[in-house]
């Protein structure tokens, strides 16, 4: 791998600012309008129901490459080559698409390179042109350590605008995509976890004005010649919204310490300390569990919750390929390993799709906890044939040192970013049904089949997912 830029670099200056929360949405937009973006945003992200999720671990895996120690960074670009091998298909106008082409990863590494340009120029000092030419050299090293050949990652700061210009003008499309994150997605952002126990009408309040605001800010910060491609008119307005959000944002982080002006993991390398994990960093709030949960309720939460992943009301082959890379994520995997989750969730697809009593291709809610009832007071044939298989999988995934059990640490891979602590640890002791401080594989599964078939919200299944 060649040498990245380290400490002193402008990278580790620019990329880890909290400031750049306020260009990601211009950075998400230029994404979804390059055709396969749309396509891959469609098909297989999650962002339009876990849009704040989806960010956070955006951000964490650009800051584990900018940040991190030479094992760290291998890892991740390992992780994010895994990821997008998975990720292809074809759009709605019959073309192909990949996750592993260079022209759509190459975008993609332009458009957060911009997004450094961007927001230094928004703040009001914008990187003279030896600083962006700089960067620039500094990203391009980044750029084909993801794996893009060389030859197809522009030389300098020259040949990058001019590539740039090229895409804007001949390639970017209007697309649902583009819309929805132009305006819906603000609408219908559910509150962070830690704000679960936010008032709904107080939430809904503050997402109305969060998306006024950031609906002005990309009208205005978008570049014009895709704003004119879209007829999108940035008014007075909304030049001005976009000049008092960037330059306040400026000047309200300009003067704090490293810890607040910096996201999580770049304050921490910042301050000679290691990159901590999500759990050690921000505890979520204890959720309010309902007691007495009916077992129809409590898999209809597992369906909308857990396999759901692209909020539609349905589940498809790319809901359970999204839920697969929500496993695989977390965990540092082999190819193989990886690809062994991948086809076991395959697998499971093929089994759950006999529940597809319309015939439409996908399975719904209600025809989801159809199926999975118990029969005869056992687990369905969906669950013993399709859910518990792939389930194995996952298990013998985060059985990183391949001992037949998971002890807390293996767990928390899992899990933990998704539970508090203390649910966390609640969950784990009742799974652990003989004490011994080990969820064994049979304890893991048996709890999984628990969770379809008991009544009462007791059970070690029931608490499986920390509820």
């Amino acid at each position: 791998m060649p040498e990245l830029p380290g400490p002193g670099s402008l990278c580790w200056r620019l990329l880890g600012q909290r400031r750049m929360l306020l260009v990601t949405g211009r950075a998400l937009v230029l994404e979804a309008a390059l055709p396969a973006g749309g396509a891959a945003l469609t098909q297989h992200s999650t962002y339009r129901t876990r849009p704040l999720r989806r960010l956070e671990l955006t951000l964490d895996s650009l800051q584990r490459l900018t940040y991190g120690d030479e094992n760290t960074r291998e890892k991740e670009f390992a992780r994010i080559r895994r990821l997008h091998r998975h990720i292809n298909g074809i759009d709605e106008q019959g073309r192909p698409y990949s996750g592993l082409h260079d022209e759509s990863r190459l975008w993609i590494a332009l458009t957060l390179f911009d997004a450094m340009v961007e927001m230094e120029r928004l703040g009001g000092r914008p990187l003279s042109a030896a600083a962006e030419a700089q960067l620039w050299n500094e990203w391009r090293t980044i750029t084909v350590c993801f794996g893009i050949a060389d030859s197809a990652v522009p030389r300098d700061l020259a040949a990058c605008r001019a590539h740039w210009n090229s895409v804007i003008a001949e390639e970017l499309e209007d697309n649902p995509e583009v819309r929805h994150l132009l305006g819906t997605l603000y609408a219908t952002v559910p509150a962070p976890d830690w704000l679960a126990r936010c008032p709904q009408p107080l939430w809904h309040f503050a997402r109305t004005v969060a998306g006024s605001v950031m609906g002005s800010v990309l009208r205005a910060d978008l570049p014009v010649a895709y704003r004119r491609r879209l007829a999108l008119r940035a008014g007075r307005r909304d030049r001005a919204v976009s000049w008092l959000v960037h330059r306040t944002g400026r000047w309200v982080l300009a003067g704090q310490p490293t810890r607040l002006r910096y996201l999580p993991l770049a304050a921490s390398a910042l301050e000679g300390g290691p990159l901590e994990p999500r759990t050690a960093r921000r505890p979520l709030p204890k959720p309010r569990r309902a007691a007495g949960l009916s077992r129809p309720t409590r898999v209809a939460a597992f369906f909308d919750d857990v396999l759901d992943q692209t909020g539609d009301g349905f589940i498809t082959r790319e809901d359970l390929y999204a839920t697969a890379r929500g496993v695989c994520w977390p965990l540092d995997l082999t190819d193989r390993a990886e690809q062994c989750v991948y086809d076991a969730f395959d697998t499971w697809w093929t089994q759950l799709s006999a529940l597809d009593t319309d015939g439409d291709g996908r399975v719904s809610r209600a025809e989801f906890v159809t199926g999975t009832l118990p029969v005869g007071g056992h687990a369905s044939p969906y669950v013993q044939d399709g859910l518990l298989p792939a389930m194995e999988a996952v298990f013998d995934a985060a059985d990183g040192d391949g001992s037949g059990h998971l002890d807390m640490t293996e767990y928390r891979r899992i899990f933990g970013p998704k539970l508090h602590p203390a649910d966390l640890s609640r969950a784990f002791h009742e799974l652990d049904s003989d004490g011994d401080g080990q969820v064994t594989k049979a304890e893991f599964l048996d709890a999984l089949a628990q969770f379809f078939t008991v009544r009462a919200d007791f059970e070690a299944g029931a608490r499986l997912f920390g509820r």
